[in-house]
Order: C-alpha cells, then structure tokens, then sequence
C-alpha cells in the first residue's frame, strides 16, 4: 500500500518540478518501484511525507493528496473496505489495519451519543506532519465516500485542533461547511444514521475472504521478512527459467552484494529460497497433477530426470514416486 500512496505522492509533485530522487533525500531508498514487497519503516515514511510537505510549497498538499487516493486501487485492503457492510464497518475496519496505512499516528474510531468519531493522534510528530497526516485520511475517507454508498447523503462535521488559514475554501470545498479550527481535537465525525448506511458493494463472503488475507499481509509486515518473501515471490512467478541471484537483485533494483547481504541478515541464502521454491512446486506437480517426472523436472529446470531425483530426495527424504503413490492412496480411502 505504502508503494502506492508514495507513487500517488510522486506523480502529483511533478507538476511542481520535483522529482522522485528529491522525494526519497535521507531516506536510504533509491526507487519507489523497489518498496513493492518490502517493508519501509516508519521513519522512513515519516521523513517522506516531511520532504514532501517542503517540496510541494503547498500548506494543503494534504488535502490534495487525500482526495486523489482511490480505495480501488488499494489492492486487498481496498476490496475489504469496499465489501464491508455499512460505513461504521469500513471505518473499523480502517482501525483494524492502521499501522498498513499511517504507521506513525495512532487512529481510532469512538462512538459517542449520536456521533461516532474518527481520531487521529500523533502528539510525538512535528506538528506540520501530524497535521499533513490529519489532513491526508480525513481527505482519504471523504473522497471515496462517494464510491462506497453511491448518491446517499452524510452528515458529517470535522474538527481541527490548530488554527485556521488565512483562506479556508479548500478545506470546505473537501468536508463542508461544518468545520470547527482550534477545537483541542483532530476528529471526523459521522452522525449515527450516516454510520449505519450500508454500502452498496457490500459482500459477506467477498468481505472474509478480503479480511483474512489483509491479516496475513499484516502478520508478514510483522515478521519483516521482506526481502526472503520477495525473493520467493520473483521466483514463483518465473516459470520454468528460474533466474539467477544477479537477474532477482536487478528485479529488486538492488546490486547482488546488496541482496546476499539481506538475505544473509535473515538467515538465508539465494540458493536455500530456489530450494525451497522448486521443492513446493514439486510437491504441487506431483500431488496435484499426472505429469510425468521427466516433464516436472524439466519444469523446475533441472538438465535431466536423475538430478532432479536426487534433489527430490534430498528435500524430502523420499522419492518423487513414492510422494505420489502415498498421495494417490490417501485419495482412495
């Protein structure tokens, strides 16, 4: 996600003459391109949106880059949003996931007589990247509104907890005229008809499904396996022609030392991911299909049948031939 917003960030900055390298100064990232699959930390994050703030001259380029985030073009997260039941769901459900979206600020959803409210915090930022934050969701969640419960009307009231700007329009032109400046809070709030408003992409089954799989990405995101898990990625999709440590590292815009490295700090080698890889698929091939062996080991790249035998074996302890009789047999009881 964090790739997408960046690269969201990136495209409306260039009008402004900024480009991607100025963006990413003291961040230790080279390419917006090489976040995908990988974990970018906080502070990274931070010191992004800080350096966008400065180079965009622009006090309300948060409002502007909220109100061009797409909940479509989020992926899974954006199919889980869009499949809950009603708003309050969705905005729950932005809870649930907030670390995935602003790792820095603390969002929470509060349900109050009539009201229900969404917070945000972030007391330990400077205040111009807290409010840039502030601005950025609150935007987020207005704009795609309107995808969400179609021509349905919202009542919703937002409070800032700084001062107001010298010419407002752009805030009212995003949220309204109900907008309180200096009100000791940084909150949107939906009245409580609005909040139980179905949304009409609504899908319970979609919606599990959606859900489960943003809390698997969630669990990686914890563990930091980033660049083993990227790696596994690349060469699950390679087809047959597995490609070497130095092609990978060029897919991941890093050198090869750069990527043995990484791998190494994870406690795995290149060769132990192909292993690993073609083990999978081999198990799939022969519990899943009537390939012949010839044909998966020709599939997994090995130069001839014995090599991939004796590979096979190595793995597993067992033949390929033995895997797919035991396997076959399990089926017929």
């Amino acid at each position: 996600m964090h790739a997408y917003y960046l690269s969201t960030m990136v495209g409306l900055l260039r009008d402004r003459k900024v480009s991607e390298d100025q963006l990413l100064q003291g961040t230790g990232l080279t390419s917006i391109h090489a976040l995908q699959g990988f974990g970018i930390t906080a502070t990274q994050i931070d010191r992004i949106c800080t350096n966008a703030i400065a180079l965009s001259a622009e006090p309300q380029f948060g409002l502007r880059l909220g109100s061009h985030l797409n909940i479509s073009a989020q992926g899974i997260f954006g199919y889980a949003l869009m499949t809950s039941p009603t708003v309050r769901d969705a905005l729950k459900l932005l809870v649930r996931y907030s670390r995935a979206i602003m790792p820095s600020v603390a969002i929470d959803v509060v349900q109050r007589e009539g009201w229900v409210d969404v917070l945000v915090t972030a007391t330990h930022l400077p205040l111009d990247l807290e409010r840039f934050y502030c601005e950025v969701l609150y935007a987020a969640i207005i704009h795609n509104g309107s995808l969400l419960i179609a021509d349905q009307t919202v009542m919703t009231r937002l409070e800032l907890d700084y001062a107001p700007p010298c010419d407002a329009g752009q805030y009212h032109q995003v949220f309204g005229p109900a907008i309180a400046f200096q009100a000791g809070r940084c909150a949107l709030s939906f009245d409580a008809a609005s909040a139980k408003i179905a949304i009409t992409t609504a899908n319970p089954i979609a919606q599990d499904i959606f859900r489960r799989e943003c809390d698997r990405l969630a669990s990686l995101d914890r563990r930091r396996g980033g660049v083993s898990e990227r790696v596994q990625q690349v060469l699950l999709q390679a087809g047959s022609e597995f490609p070497t440590c130095a092609a990978v590292a060029q897919q991941l815009y890093m050198s090869e030392s750069t990527l043995q490295r990484r791998l190494a700090q994870e406690g795995c080698r290149y060769q132990q991911l192909l292993d690993q890889v073609r083990f999978r698929l081999a198990n799939e091939y022969l519990v899943e299909t009537t390939l012949p062996v010839a044909e998966i080991a020709c599939l997994l790249g090995f130069s001839d049948t014995t090599n991939f035998r004796r590979s096979f074996k190595r793995w597993a302890n067992a033949t390929p031939s033995a895997v797919r009789r035991q396997s076959f047999s399990g089926r017929s009881t």
